[in-house]
């Protein structure tokens, strides 16, 4: 899926062969984007696609209140802009670089025309967007249900889990107390409380800044309430 979703079941296998990879390539432009840049920015005109190649790049919904609902941190090999595939013709959600990061940007017509040529890609399409259906369905459901320790726990597992395309990664999640807060939608107070009685369990370490997941099976223990 090459994304963090919350359902854990998800996997986080290559969305596109390294031959799909290079097909997308020769129909789009290289981009490079350093930390902090806003790669599309909700309810603006969608005309494009992303093929995160490297780095890491965050996707949010603001809404009416202002608030914010992190979506879902996506890796290298994600596609990022689906929704410039549907008829509204406009960004659902604000993506942002949380690193350095290098993408192929392809246009939204030259996607479809790629999609419509080979039906092996509009399948693999389908599979991703099943995912991220089931990932939000668990979201409003039986994530919604758990108190906010169970939901953080959820998060700080399904982020921290190894990335199969970077062996050495795995275990620390470079997000702020707040933004892990928008992912589970509780209050950032709350989530930082949380976290100070983790880490005091030995579960978690570090700052503001970094959480690092010290002990997986006593996350998952928090997971039963």
């Amino acid at each position: 899926m090459r994304e963090y979703a919350l359902r854990l079941g998800l996997d986080l296998g290559a969305t596109l062969s390294p031959q799909e990879v290079e097909l997308v390539r020769s129909h789009g432009t290289a981009r490079q984007f350093e930390r902090g840049t806003v790669l599309a920015r909700q309810d603006s005109p969608a005309t494009y696609l992303d093929f995160l190649l490297s780095g890491a790049v965050k996707t949010y919904q603001t809404h009416a209140s202002g608030r914010e609902s992190v979506l879902r941190i996506h890796l290298a090999g994600s596609i990022i802009g689906l929704s410039s595939l549907t008829s509204s013709g406009r960004w659902d959600a604000t993506s942002v670089a949380l690193k350095a990061s290098r993408t192929i940007r392809i246009s939204r017509a030259d996607f479809v025309a790629l999609l419509e040529s080979r039906p092996a890609l509009g399948l693999k399409l389908i599979s991703l967007l099943a995912d991220r259906l089931s990932d939000l369905h668990f979201r409003i459901g039986e994530l919604q249900a758990q108190a906010v320790q169970q939901r953080l726990a959820h998060v700080l597992l399904s982020l921290s889990r190894a990335d199969p395309d970077d062996p050495r990664g795995g275990g620390d999640i470079p997000l702020t107390h707040e933004e892990l807060s928008q992912m589970i939608n509780a209050r950032r107070q709350t989530v930082t409380s949380a976290l100070s009685r983790f880490a005091e369990e030995g579960l978690v370490a570090g700052s503001n800044r970094m959480v690092r997941v010290l002990d997986r099976d006593g996350l998952e223990n928090k997971l039963c309430g």
